[in-house]
């Protein structure tokens, strides 16, 4: 018999089951104490937790899509765009459906979760349909089953959750929910800013089916999106959940209807007039109803010009990174930059420059009176993302400009490079050929005859002269390079067959040459922990050429089956170039080895950092459109339109992607850099209108409880909040 806190002593089971037990309830009960500080309900933070993961799990995805699209699926730069920019409509388009499913038939819980089990099972399909046996029979079908499946996901939760957060406060924890909202916008950045970071890793540095390991860059959010479900659903017991009460869209969709229907039928009956449309509805839908729709209206007549900012915005992960992939990006000691990596810098930028701007530029421009009201932030908005797609299409340029690419030979030639890998200047002669390589030197490309069948070789100034011929087989258009060396005082030479065309998305090409056979006949290469060439043999052997990433390598090269390392040199292969690697004994110190690097097809040569410029400007007009955006929303709408204007402004975003798609189609230009001096020129013609709509609008003001004051009533400023705290946007 034992009392409370009391174990007998010869029992050790139940005295360690106790412990444990104990242990676990010390740990349970420091954890809720650390939550009930913050004094937030438990529930909110299997909110948040839910938001990180499934955010993570949507940037991850998004991030490498249409590098996925045009080097696995093999999608040229278009068709890709406009996948890219589709599902992106679709992801902004479904939240009206997943706002009427929760507000008219199953709530906001069960639509977050049974909608995202939907998300997950997109995700799933993704990454399964990436391995490359399922892709070959699959193609194209299994990614677009899953980005449907993702878009009615993501859309679908998109305008639930941060509300169904908002449900788990009190009227009493006002401020409470406004800090809430701070977190939940945080979280939502922090995971779109790890995923864009670490997913293009996981594409790009692990290797898995003799390939860039897409099943994991896609199989990880498609992890994140299962946990975030598993953790949405643990927290069902503590969630407060408020029965779906009808959808405001739908109703305004009706009345909207039922106005247009009798107006149109009552155009005969020219003695009863309206003083504005709507007023037809006010029979079924009563006077308030339509006067709530009359200022819905208003605001949303200012939303017709805004789809074009996004058409802008989201084109970072279609055309900017196709354009990254253009270029280097070697960070020095800091690493390589993927180009699908940049994207990170928006929510980096995104982060820092919040409080810069409420906390200095908008009191500096306060003290100018400039900028004040809404409408002039977004305007300014509005031109930075056009002037950031002028910086976007010089840099164009300036790419373009550097481009070096091997010229195909004309009719009846063919393109011949030498490789002087011997120990003095050589002198080359042949049909159509006659040059000096000089030692350690790769010549240009020659335009020789493809009925060149040798290539005659003389030392110059050689303390033993050599000579040899080469007998040469080539064909008509071919590129091909010829690497001579020397071996025990004789010429040797061998002809490789060169590419034409520069490599994306931070691919290199490169092969070695190895003739050291008087310190070993066969040597191990390695150039990572997974690639390494086995058994390279002496006498000019080769190795095909490989696709790496663009990178530092410490390469490392042994003895055939030992440990016995021969040398060690760090090469950098930058962004698209191809390589040639020539290993041979060092002429300067016998019995050594070195190693020679020769660029068969240039690298891009400018750097990703020249991105940054346009993503700090793009941000800044983020900052100043779109937060402005949702607060002028919110402050100029009575308090029952608030689930419309939140519709009306993620439709925007939808009809934003869907003019890339139709530009992307159409195809007007094949040139990058015009087709950023036309968006930019097209947002910049659409902000004057904006403008001109801005001058004559007419600000409202709605107190917190959405009373409209009369119009001395002044009282109430022009930002201020018509709830407790807007959801926040996602962009």
């Amino acid at each position: 018999m034992s009392s409370a806190g009391y174990t007998p002593l010869n029992d050790t089971d139940d005295e360690n089951n106790s412990k444990e037990n104990k242990g676990s309830e010390r740990k349970t009960s420091l954890l809720q104490n650390v939550l009930d500080k913050t004094g937030y309900p438990t529930s909110v933070w299997f909110i948040l937790g839910n938001e990180f993961c499934e955010r993570f799990s949507y940037y991850g995805m998004h991030a490498i899509l249409v590098i996925y699209l045009t080097h696995m699926l093999k999608m040229d730069d278009d068709s890709a765009t406009a996948v890219y920019h589709t599902f992106n409509m679709l992801c902004y388009f479904s939240p009206l459906l997943g706002a009427i499913l929760a507000d008219s038939w199953l709530g906001k819980y069960k639509t977050i979760l049974y909608v995202s089990i939907i998300y997950a099972i997109g995700n799933i399909v993704v990454a399964v349909t990436s391995i490359p046996a399922i892709l070959a029979k699959v193609k194209l079908t299994g990614v677009m089953i899953g980005l449907l499946l993702i878009a009615v996901g993501t859309g679908g939760i998109k305008p639930c959750v941060s509300a169904f957060g908002g449900d788990q406060f009190t009227a009493s924890q006002e401020r409470l929910l406004q800090s809430f909202f701070s977190i939940f916008y945080f979280a939502i950045n922090l995971g779109s800013l790890l995923s864009m970071i670490i997913t293009p890793i996981l594409r790009g540095d692990v290797n898995c089916f003799g390939n860039s390991c897409y099943p994991l860059a896609f199989g990880v959010p498609a992890l994140l999106m299962i946990t975030s479900v598993a953790l949405f659903w643990c927290g069902r017991k503590k969630y407060k959940k408020v029965p779906p009460e009808g959808n405001v869209v739908m109703q305004v969709s009706c009345a909207v209807g039922y106005a247009i229907k009798k107006c149109i039928c009552s155009r005969k009956d020219k003695n009863v007039k309206k003083e504005h449309w709507m007023d037809w509805a006010e029979d079924k839908y009563g006077t308030k109803m339509v006067s709530d729709i009359k200022a819905l209206l208003k605001v949303l007549f200012m939303f017709l010009p805004m789809p074009v900012f996004w058409t802008l915005f989201d084109q970072q992960g279609s055309r900017w990174t196709l354009q990254a992939e253009e270029m280097d990006g070697d960070i020095g000691a800091l690493g390589t930059i993927k180009p699908d990596q940049v994207q990170a810098l928006n929510p980096v930028f995104i982060l820092v420059l919040i409080p810069i701007f409420e906390y200095i530029v908008y009191p500096l421009l306060a003290k100018c009176n400039f900028l004040i009201k809404p409408l002039q932030r977004m305007c300014a908005g509005m031109f930075l993302a056009a002037v950031s797609f002028v910086f976007a299409a010089f840099l164009q340029i300036a790419i373009q400009n550097s481009r070096i690419h091997v010229v195909a030979p004309p009719n009846g030639y063919a393109n011949l490079k030498i490789i002087n890998a011997a120990q003095c200047d050589l002198k080359i002669a042949g049909t159509g050929l006659d040059a000096t390589v000089s030692v350690d030197e790769a010549s240009t490309y020659f335009h020789v005859p493809a009925t060149l069948d040798s290539l005659k070789v003389e030392s110059q100034n050689c303390p033993s002269p050599m000579k040899q011929t080469f007998p040469l087989k080539i064909q008509e258009h071919s590129v091909d390079t010829f690497v001579i060396g020397k071996q025990q005082n004789n010429l040797v030479g061998q002809k490789l067959t060169d590419p034409l065309a520069p490599l994306k998305a931070g691919i290199v090409k490169v092969r070695f040459v190895y003739f050291g056979g008087n310190i070993a006949d066969k040597v191990d290469i390695q150039l990572n922990k997974t690639l390494t060439y086995h058994g390279v043999s002496e006498l000019m052997s080769n190795t095909n050429y490989t696709k790496i990433l663009s990178n530092h390598y410490n390469i490392r090269i042994r003895k055939a089956n030992t440990s016995d390392l021969l040398l060690k040199k760090q090469l950098y292969f930058g962004n698209g170039g191809v390589f040639t690697v020539v290993v041979r004994e060092d002429p300067k110190k016998p019995g050594k080895l070195e190693m020679t690097q020769y660029t068969d097809i240039r690298p891009m040569s400018i750097s990703m950092l020249w991105q940054v410029p346009q993503y700090l400007t793009l941000t800044s007009g983020e900052v100043l459109f779109s937060i402005t955006g949702l607060e002028f929303a919110y402050s100029q709408s009575p308090l029952s339109m608030k689930s419309c204007i939140m519709a009306g402004w993620l439709l925007t975003v939808s009809i934003g992607n869907a003019i890339v798609v139709i530009f992307a189609e159409a195809r007007i230009t094949d040139n990058m850099a015009n087709e950023f001096f036309f968006f930019s020129g097209l947002l910049a013609i659409v902000l004057i209108i904006f403008m001109i709509m801005s001058y004559f609008y007419k600000y409202e003001y709605y107190s917190v409880n959405g009373v409209k004051p009369g119009p001395d009533d002044e009282s109430h400023p022009l930002t201020e909040k018509t709830d407790a705290a807007a959801p926040p946007d996602d962009k």
